[in-house]
């Protein structure tokens, strides 16, 4: 009831703001101060937002357990179990009803009238499903209505098991005491958007809500022609929604001249703006403000305006680059002081690799890296976010300094720590009831999980735990608990464990050396563009025009970006491909067409060219098929030098993610992203938001169709960092045994000349008296 009362409490509130607000916003006479046109023009007309919270349409949503984070069944066990479930409600929606649809199995083995299982919403029981012995052990279901009153912001579903299998002597953690549910049980939904004020305060909602954990799909509204001016700044808020996006992932549909139907981006000048913008007063200062959808009630739109694209620019990096400051229905930005120049490497997700790191740098607060309970069923993660060009070759493992605290063991079992990197196991440290919680320290060395299978011909071997964009270091403390073994009974003690915060990571020792092109650790982590998190050293290149499918992908490259390095791109150049050339001595994204314009020069050493309706590909090399293979960065010696290509026609969809060294500055790299159509193209988008086929980029060449992703080593590689001039040149010749043996006889035949010439020299001077005797 108290949950009700504070979520009618806020509607009652928001409506109140609104009709305040709205009433405000009529009384306002000055431009300046109003960016609505006046009533008579078209956008005033349907942009009142106090509407009746009963006019707003319904929106229907089936959510399974898995869409909400469960990826495996929920497992429970003993004879007192619980598993939780997250699930929460945006700021603009409120639920009008919800169903459970649960679906189940428990052991054949529970005694039917002691164990039960308990549904809970809220710590508020909903109910308690007690067992039929005939359909123990088999799939069983169950649906049950939550009263919406019981809903707030964030919520939880929490399952119980009271489990007995016996009457007399049983074991707290006997094997027969279980039950599963399915990760494919759904919540169905059925919610009422709630009306917000016009408050810039409210940023980033409604456009982006942390309760929402589905993939951020917002709009970007131009007008029918955008300038590459808007374009860049609409790169700054992309590359700020995609880093609060983070995990979720996020694209950017682009609309030209059009109202969207859902929360929408719109950047305009006030020479270039859509026409539903036309009667908008025009500003004089970089403008951001709030608006009403004109005709669809609850929809919100984020104007960022400026008299040009200057202003724009200046409206957009102050959005990206922080807004507490904002609130009200518009603001003006009189000045904007930028920060420095990011250093290299300094991505604040990334580990830094100039000092020793405390694992308590990595987590948002301290108690991530505790655990209580009664049993310690999940495990202590710690995310372990690392530049991709770690030069490990000959590196026997990263050192982690390890201190972690528990409460003994109440049994003579031992118990362990283990300890795995994403769900590879490392290493395992026994718990005793000799141990204390004072703090137990142990020094280990993390894996590179080197194998012969994934060293290149080059002998460069990139750590397996290392590449990856979210790697997740993982920590599980098995402690036992108490079993006597006799029939008495025993009062269950809540265990405590955890990983202090002093404990460290040491990546200091490892140079920055990587062969190049390495599509996977663009798909991962960014790279090499995020090398510098604000993306001082990256040039992006659009076609000349650009079409709304090549400014969607733009912008989604920029948030997946963003979501890697915590930092929204602010210093990056956007150019045409009839200005190519000024992307000299950068890192440079291609989207387009790479044989148009100044890009021909190109063509010649792009892997593949893809065009509407044929295709020129040349001879592919080796198929990375496995996931180990995404790190066979060096196959020059493995794969025969290309010769021709082969031209194909076809009308099938296709698109390309291809890398080479950057014609225009070697060292450098070029990405190139081409489609057979714009449609196609969409294609490299969903690939960079899906997971499970991001891991198969990798090479110099990608293909991506509409369900799979193959991707190839197709030219030789280059290199790209720095090593010590002894270490380069060990690298470089190791992997040449005649090589090696001609240093070494050449080493020994010249230690041989030099010590004869010094032993002949030393005689000749010995007999040298004599002779003038």
């Amino acid at each position: 009831m108290f949950n009700f009362c504070l979520r009618s409490t806020r509607t009652v509130f928001t409506l109140l703001s609104v009709g305040l607000f709205t009433a405000a916003l009529g009384a306002a006479s000055t431009p300046s101060t109003n960016l609505n046109p006046t009533p008579s023009n078209s956008i005033a007309k349907g942009s009142s937002p106090n509407l009746p919270e009963e006019s707003l349409p319904l929106r229907h949503l089936q959510v399974s357990f898995q869409q909400l984070g469960a990826n495996q069944p929920l497992e429970l066990r003993g004879t007192q179990d619980s598993v939780r479930v997250r699930v929460d409600v945006r700021l603009d929606e409120v639920v009008e009803s919800a169903q459970l649809h649960l679906d189940f199995a428990m052991s054949p083995a529970l005694l039917t009238n002691l164990s039960h299982l308990k549904i809970l919403f809220n710590d508020e029981l909903l109910q308690t499903v007690t067992l039929d012995k005939n359909k123990l052990g088999s799939p069983q279901s169950v649906d049950l209505k939550i009263n919406p009153a019981l809903f707030t912001d964030y919520n939880q579903i929490r399952f119980d098991l009271i489990g007995h299998y016996t009457l007399e002597c049983e074991s707290p953690q006997h094997s027969s005491l279980w039950a599963s549910i399915s990760n494919q049980s759904y919540l169905r939904l059925t919610l009422r958007p709630l009306p917000l004020a016009n408050d810039l305060g409210l940023l980033p909602a409604p456009f982006f809500d942390t309760r929402d954990n589905r993939l951020l799909k917002l709009p970007f509204v131009f007008s029918s022609q955008p300038s590459l001016g808007v374009l860049r700044a609409a790169g700054s808020v992309a590359g700020w929604m995609g880093m609060l996006a983070a995990y979720r992932g996020a694209s950017f549909p682009v609309i030209k001249n059009q109202l969207p139907t859902q929360h929408a981006v719109v950047l305009a000048s006030n020479f270039q703006r859509p026409d539903f913008l036309k009667d908008l007063p025009k500003v004089q200062k970089p403008t951001l403000a709030i608006m009403a959808h004109p005709s669809l009630p609850g929809i919100k739109l984020l104007l960022v305006l400026g008299q040009d694209d200057a202003q724009v620019q200046l409206a957009a990096d102050t959005l990206a680059l922080g807004n507490a400051a904002l609130s009200g229905e518009q603001m003006q930005v009189g000045a904007l002081q930028y920060p420095g120049r990011r250093a290299a490497y300094d991505a604040p997700l990334w580990i830094n690799t100039e000092r020793v790191v405390q694992l308590g740098e990595l987590v948002k607060n301290p108690g991530d890296l505790q655990l209580r309970g009664i049993k310690l069923n999940e495990p202590i993660n710690i995310s372990t976010r690392m530049a991709p060009d770690l030069f490990t070759w000959n590196a026997s493992g990263v050192p982690l300094n390890l201190v972690y605290r528990h409460t003994p063991p109440q049994s003579a079992i031992d118990g362990a720590l283990n300890v795995r990197i994403n769900d590879q196991f490392v290493r395992s440290f026994p718990i005793n009831a000799k141990s204390n919680d004072s703090g137990i320290k142990n020094t280990i060395l993390l894996p590179l999980f080197d194998d012969s299978s994934i060293q290149a011909k080059s002998g460069l071997r990139i750590p397996a735990f290392l590449i990856g964009g979210d790697n997740q270091l993982q920590f599980s403390f098995n402690i036992p608990g108490v079993d006597s073994g006799r029939c008495s009974s025993v009062q269950a003690v809540e265990m405590f464990a955890a990983i202090d915060p002093q404990s460290t990571i040491d990546l200091t020792g490892f140079p920055h050396y990587v062969a190049m092109p390495n599509l996977a650790a663009f798909a991962n982590s960014g790279f090499p563009f995020t090398k510098y998190a604000d993306l001082a050293e990256t040039s992006i290149v659009l076609s000349d025009p650009a079409n709304p499918a090549e400014i969607e992908l733009y912008l989604t490259i920029l948030g997946r970006m963003a979501a890697s390095t915590s930092i929204p791109a602010t210093r990056f150049k956007l150019l045409l491909t009839s200005n190519v050339q000024n992307a000299a001595d950068t890192d440079i994204l291609l989207i387009g067409k790479p044989g148009s314009g100044a890009t021909n020069l190109w063509n010649q050493n792009l892997p593949a060219l893809i065009e509407a309706g044929k295709r020129s590909v040349r001879p592919l090399g080796k198929t990375l098929e496995s996931f180990m293979g995404m790190f066979n960065l060096d196959i020059e010696y493995q794969v025969p030098t290309p010769q021709g290509r082969s031209l194909l026609e076809g009308s099938g969809a296709l698109a390309a993610v291809a890398g080479m060294e950057s014609p225009l500055t070697p060292g450098r790299s070029v990405i190139v992203f081409q489609a057979s159509d714009n449609n196609s193209l969409k294609l490299i988008g969903n690939v960079l938001n899906d997971p499970g086929k991001l891991r198969n980029i990798r090479g110099d060449l990608s293909f991506v169709r509409d369900q799979t992703v193959e991707s190839f080593r197709v030219n030789p590689v280059f290199y790209s960092g720095h090593l010590p001039w002894w270490q380069l040149l060990w690298f470089r010749v190791h992997t040449h045994p005649i090589l090696v043996a001609a240093f070494g006889l050449g080493g020994g035949l010249l230690l041989a000349f030099l010590a004869y010439v010094a032993l002949r020299t030393a005689a000749r001077q010995r007999l040298q008296p004599h002779h003038q005797s």
